[in-house]
């Protein structure tokens, strides 16, 4: 893995990371001054709980309501985002994917929409799962 594939940002999106990759994933961070946002969501297996644990680890506002509006409207919001954009690592949903793959399917669909909206506005949003999915690409080494 090669940090230039982070200097693409009409690239960002949402992507399945194996486990493995992941290392070479936080070199490659560091190598284009990207922040690096690392989440482990601990046994949750539904919706409510598996956002109030991406709110806690994300450092959102007090105005975050742990709901997926509220984390479309904070990953999207300028003020939270660096200007040369970020990195989201998230491990451990799938606990929520076995349990309530339809809210496991809502949380993707709005990682994929911030993603856009962020990576149209020049601020490219990497959000990288460890959990595949079938309608999940995997990230491309380069």
């Amino acid at each position: 893995m090669t940090a230039s594939l982070f200097h693409d940002a009409s690239r960002a999106g949402v992507f399945h990371l194996p486990t493995q990759r992941r290392n070479a994933i936080e070199k490659a961070a560091g190598a284009v001054r990207m922040k690096l946002s690392r989440v482990v969501i601990s046994h949750s297996t539904d919706s409510e709980g598996v956002l109030r644990q991406l709110g806690l680890a994300l450092a959102f506002p007090d105005w975050y309501g742990a709901n997926l509006d509220a984390l479309h409207d904070c990953l999207t919001d300028p003020d939270w985002q660096p200007a040369s954009g970020q990195i989201l690592l998230i491990e451990g949903l799938q606990d929520l994917r076995s349990a309530d793959p339809e809210g496991f399917s809502a949380l993707v669909e709005v990682f994929q929409s911030a993603a856009e909206i962020d990576r149209d506005a020049g601020r490219p949003l990497w959000v990288l799962l460890d959990t595949p999915a079938a309608d999940l690409p995997l990230l491309p080494d380069q």
